[in-house]
């Protein structure tokens, strides 16, 4: 993907700018969204869009085909830069490439692998297949972030994600787990800004009757600075938001817009994604939020699949720490702190399947 950035008086107006010259390409994609001082010392909204390499090329009208083949080049014979290394033997080669291709097909990237794997060819690590698997799943453990439980001090917390992955559900689970199942009851409240879903503060505002906690819905940016004013004595504040399509950006512009628009208050967000997703949707959905600057994962459907390959890929290439997996539909047990041993057991698991 290739990035270009435009500058207006509003982001909607900056948006207009980027859709003025891709309008004609369907997968025109909103990365972030700031307030930058312009020229004349005015502030002005600047947003970051992302567009395919050939719709770049196709909008400046250069041939894209010797790039392509480039790429392609490259792709190919980097194996074969490998081999000519020192010291590779072709038995080592071949259990190299056999292990690559087992952990390629369970969702990880061909990329990722053969960057670690460099290191150690030509060693006798890389003629064994067992001790490569062993080595890889070892590289696997580091590159895996968690982001511990922590809540020594107040937070306010916002949930961001696609359509249908699980937010609402997950923030009930968080208000119940925050609310009596730790060493202490800490003071939770909810906050729903999802005014497009058709019952969707009604969903909210059952599990806050239930749970005996503050529930508001605000209508306007402004509004929301209020009643965040107004619940700061709670310990957190959990914040619910529209799911949002990678091609939705009204929706997207209008939670830019919410987070953008309180300045004494410091929101975490967090990426609900579910684990039966694919590297390539992931990565789309993180790419669509990454501009909010995400602070941890949280992992729903995590029962639901035994394939976690594609989700192990995106975690480890974005470096994006994990904070809770959701393995059912109970609340509040069905949430749990991330615990990398059982991600990496249930890929160990789909590795010997």
């Amino acid at each position: 993907m290739v990035e270009e950035t435009f500058e207006a008086p509003t982001p909607k107006e900056a948006f207009a700018l980027a859709k003025e010259k891709y309008g004609r390409f369907s997968d025109l994609q909103l990365l972030r969204a700031r307030q930058i001082a312009g020229r004349d010392g005015k502030l002005v909204a600047e947003i970051t869009v992302a567009v395919s390499e050939s719709d770049y090329l196709a909008s400046i009208g250069i041939d894209e085909e010797t790039e392509l083949m480039d790429e392609l080049a490259e792709l190919r014979s980097r194996l074969e830069r490998m081999r000519e290394a020192a010291g590779i033997s072709v038995p080592s080669l071949e259990a190299t490439e056999k292990a690559v291709k087992l952990l390629e097909s369970k969702g990880l990237r061909r990329d990722w692998l053969l960057e670690r794997l460099e290191p150690i060819l030509g060693s006798p690590t890389a003629g064994d297949e067992k001790l490569l698997l062993s080595y890889l799943l070892e590289e696997i453990d580091e590159g895996l972030r968690v982001l511990p439980e922590d809540l020594s001090r107040r937070r306010v917390m916002m949930m961001v994600g696609p359509t249908g992955v699980g937010k609402t559900t997950t923030v009930a689970k968080l208000a119940a787990r925050y609310s009596y199942m730790l060493e202490r009851d800490y003071r939770v409240a909810l906050i729903n800004l999802d005014t497009w879903r058709a019952g969707a503060y009604e969903q909210l505002d059952n599990f806050a009757k239930i749970l005996h906690l503050e529930h508001r819905q605000p209508e306007s940016v402004e509004e929301f600075s209020q009643v965040l004013d107004a619940l700061s004595d709670y310990d957190v504040i959990l914040v619910d938001t529209a799911g949002i399509s990678p091609y939705d950006t009204e929706r997207l512009i209008q939670t830019i817009e919410f987070l953008k628009g309180v300045q004494n208050r410091e929101i975490s967000t967090n990426l609900v994604i579910s684990a039966t997703a694919k590297y390539e949707d992931i990565e789309e959905i993180y790419d669509h939020f990454s501009f909010i600057n995400i602070e941890s994962a949280i992992v729903t459907k995590f029962d639901e699949t035994r394939r976690v390959g594609d989700l192990i890929a995106f975690l480890t290439q974005k470096h994006l720490p994990v904070s809770y997996l959701s393995t059912g539909q109970r609340v509040p047990e069905d949430l749990l702190p991330a615990d990398k041993e059982k991600i990496l057991e249930q890929f160990a698991e789909e590795i010997d399947g």
